[in-house]
């Protein structure tokens, strides 16, 4: 009785243990390839983004390479990024840095989420390249799909639209982006079609989130403002996205 009571309880204990891990995603802001090393163990899987997953819950260090040029021209495999993220049990976090500006987003997510949203199969380093993995262009979700109706109108036209587009590709943080981009609008009228064209000029979730807050005075179809919510990847911004929007009923 003994023997089997030891056996159940090795069994117990090793179902929790199984249980009790995370996962972590990496990419740039700009959807460089890269390769990752975690807690010093490097995943030679090149690609726009790299999962982690069976990671127990804790502080880990993370290490991004990028391929460099040197002054001969010759290309090289260097450290962009290092730092500690913290992952939890059941939880999906994604590492998001931008090499141009040095800051860094995480974003978490429940395991089931990520899988609802589309996102690569978290297993130890997969390659999530957009060629194998295209998430949102071929999988019959469209997660850039914002159609308000065709008769409406703002003041900005496209041509003005196209040169915000140039004069914004000169800003290296999404900070800067931002403050152009509301200089140059306090006095516009634009369409939710317009804003989600803005949405693609920024690199972080946050930014975007944080814009749709302000340009939702200037626009002048608000009654389809709710379908911005699908140019979030991440739930937690589609959920601040919804809540503003209740306050303004």
């Amino acid at each position: 009785m003994k023997p089997l009571l030891i056996v159940l309880m090795i069994t117990f204990c090793g179902i929790n243990n199984s249980q009790a891990q995370s996962s972590l995603k990496v990419r740039l802001a700009d959807n460089s390839p890269i390769n990752v090393a975690v807690d010093g163990r490097y995943f030679n899987k090149r690609g726009t983004s790299v999962t982690v997953g069976d990671l127990p819950p804790g502080r880990h260090f993370v290490q991004i390479y990028a391929m460099t040029s040197n002054r001969r021209g010759r290309s090289r495999e260097e450290i962009i990024y290092e730092g500690k993220v913290r992952t939890s049990d059941g939880i999906v976090s994604i590492l998001t840095y931008d090499p141009e500006s040095r800051n860094r987003e995480i974003t978490e997510m429940d395991f089931n989420t990520f899988k609802e949203n589309r996102m690569p199969p978290y297993v130890n380093g997969t390659n999530d390249n957009v060629n194998q993995h295209n998430d949102y262009d071929n999988s019959g979700y469209n997660n850039n799909a914002v159609q308000p109706a065709p008769s409406v109108t703002g003041s900005l036209t496209e041509a003005k639209i196209d040169q915000l587009k140039t004069n914004v590709t000169t800003k290296k943080t999404d900070t800067e982006k931002a403050t152009f981009l509301k200089n140059e609008l306090k006095d516009e009228q634009i369409t939710t079609s317009q804003v989600a064209t803005m949405f693609d000029w920024f690199s972080f979730e946050s930014s975007k989130e944080e814009f749709a807050e302000w340009a939702y005075s200037i626009t002048v179809d608000k009654d389809a403002y709710g379908s911005l919510e699908a140019k979030f990847t991440y739930k937690n911004y589609q959920d601040d996205l919804i809540k503003f929007l209740k306050t303004k009923q």
